[in-house]
């Protein structure tokens, strides 16, 4: 499973989509200050396996709108 290169913008989107400032967004993310999160979504830092997951729950997607090759086990 890998992050997309398009994770940046998808948080982006969603983000506004649920009317979510990126302060919000990152103090939901557990980090300090909001520069990290800005820093992501203007791919000045690469999303990582790891905040794709917390992205995941914070902005309610599936993991698989972050990553690829998600296996669903059943």
């Amino acid at each position: 499973m890998k992050v997309k290169a398009n994770a940046s913008e998808l948080m982006q989107v969603r983000r506004k989509e649920l009317g979510l400032t990126g302060a919000e967004v990152a103090r939901r993310m557990g980090f300090k200050t909001t520069q990290h999160y800005w820093n992501i979504e203007h791919k000045k830092n690469r999303l990582t396996l790891e905040y794709a997951f917390v992205a995941a729950k914070v902005l309610d997607v599936k993991i698989d709108f972050f990553c690829d090759g998600v296996k669903e086990y059943v």
